[in-house]
């Protein structure tokens, strides 16, 4: 069981530390010792010391929204470290269990009455003049788009060294399953479910109406290459970490090999979650 677990909360939220101190204090009454206690956001900072503290624990408890659960993933970085997500926002895919739930939840995961899934992340490596400049990790997406200037760019696009088209769009997203609930959904990318394994190609209003959503195999990569002058064009990692690109620069995309984990108290059903959060049945 649990017995070392770290407490997340989105920063800035008073709602969210006033539930995090209720769960260490839930946590303490059941002999679990809570070892970072920590606001996690766009800004937020962590020590090695803490980097260390988190990735050592048993389990972690994230509130806050998906944004929070994203940059909780990719400080985790990929430890096998299950993570239970309190949705404290209004969507939350990832974040599923609601802070109504929280502490029926809790009961039932920490009786032993629960799932754990294991969600892909992607990797994905910029090459300017075939060396690697940088390189992240992400659990939603890698997105290839503009930033202010609005101006149609050329991207080539290679799968498995094999030149598929130049495209002319707004935009790329590169989408896990877990990821393809959020950009790739609101451009007419397809759902996929999350435990799937793939990739989800995705343009931003392509210039062509025939260039679709492609749906690849987890073990393909996907090279885009800027074949037009890249004024404003940046590449983002889960909406949340950007880096300028240049013409010519490459961005590999695959399927990584370090993974997320995610808690879930036994008999979830994500399609109740598709009827709640996209109101499937309504008028």
């Amino acid at each position: 069981m649990f017995k070392k677990l770290s407490i997340l909360y989105k920063e800035n939220d008073n709602s969210a530390i006033e539930t995090a101190i209720k769960v260490q204090d839930w946590l303490k009454n059941r002999s679990a010792e809570c070892i970072v206690f920590h606001s996690i956001g766009f800004f937020s900072s962590f020590n090695h010391s803490e980097i260390m503290a988190i990735q050592s624990s048993d389990a972690v408890v994230v509130l806050g929204g998906d944004g929070t659960m994203l940059s909780a993933s990719r400080l985790i970085g990929g430890k096998k470290i299950p993570i239970i997500g309190i949705n404290m926002g209004k969507l939350g895919f990832i974040t599923e269990i609601p802070r109504a739930d929280l502490f029926n939840c809790l009961e039932q995961i920490f009786s032993g009455d629960y799932e754990i899934e294991e969600r892909s992340m992607i990797n994905a490596q910029v090459l300017r003049d075939e060396k690697i400049v940088n390189e992240y990790l992400g659990l939603n997406d890698i997105v290839i788009g503009k930033g202010i200037m609005a101006k149609i760019s050329d991207f080539d696009l290679i799968i498995n060294n094999v030149y598929v088209s130049t495209i002319k769009a707004d935009g790329i997203i590169i989408s896990t399953p877990t990821g393809s609930t959020a950009y790739n959904l609101s451009a007419g990318g397809p759902i996929l479910y999350p435990t799937l394994k793939g990739l989800v190609f995705t343009t931003i209003c392509p210039h062509t109406l025939t260039v679709r959503p492609i749906v690849l195999p987890d073990d393909f990569v996907i090279d885009v290459v800027i074949s037009s002058h890249a004024r404003d064009i940046f590449l983002t990692v889960d909406g949340q970490i950007g880096f300028p690109l240049q013409k010519n620069d490459k961005v590999r995309c695959r399927i990584a090999d370090e993974k997320t984990y995610l808690i879930a108290p036994s008999g979830r059903d994500y399609f109740r979650v598709l009827r709640e959060k996209l109101r499937w049945g309504e008028r």
